[in-house]
C-alpha cells in the first residue's frame, strides 16, 4: 500500500492542474499536461537506471556471463546495492514529500477553481 501512493497521487494531481490552467488561460490542455507528465516519468526512470548502473559499475559489479551465470559479487557491489535501495531511495522519497508539500492546490482552492469554472460554463451557455 505504501508505494502505491507514489503511483496514484501524481496522477490524481494532474486533473487539478489542468483545471487551474483552464481557469487561468480559458483553454483545456489535458494532452499537453499528460504528455509532459509521462515524458517526465520516463525521463526519471531512465535517469534512475543510468545512475544505478553507473554506481554498480563503479562499485565493481560483475556481470553474468554464459560460463558464470551467478557470479559472486564483491562486498563493494553489495554495499552499492544496499545504499541505492535504502538511503538513496529514502532521500528521493523525502524530496518528493517536500515537493508535494509545496503543491499549491488545496481542497479549498480546488473547490474555488471548480466553482469558478462552473460559473463560466453556465455563463457561456
Amino acid at each position: 500500500i505504501g508505494i502505491s501512493v507514489g503511483y496514484l497521487v501524481p496522477w490524481s494531481m494532474v486533473p487539478d492542474v489542468v483545471e487551474l490552467d483552464e481557469l487561468e488561460t480559458g483553454q483545456r490542455r489535458e494532452g499537453v499536461f499528460y504528455g509532459f507528465f509521462v515524458f517526465l516519468q520516463k525521463l526519471g526512470l531512465a535517469l534512475g537506471l543510468f545512475v544505478s548502473g553507473w554506481a554498480l559499475e563503479l562499485s565493481g559489479y560483475i556481470n553474468a556471463t554464459p560460463g558464470n551465470p551467478d557470479p559472486t559479487q564483491p562486498a563493494s557491489a553489495l554495499l552499492a546495492m544496499r545504499v541505492l535501495i535504502g538511503p538513496v531511495s529514502a532521500a528521493i522519497l523525502l524530496l518528493s514529500f517536500l515537493a508535494v508539500r509545496a503543491y499549491p492546490i488545496t481542497r479549498e482552492k480546488h473547490a474555488e477553481i471548480r466553482a469558478e469554472l462552473e460559473k463560466r460554463k453556465a455563463a457561456s451557455v
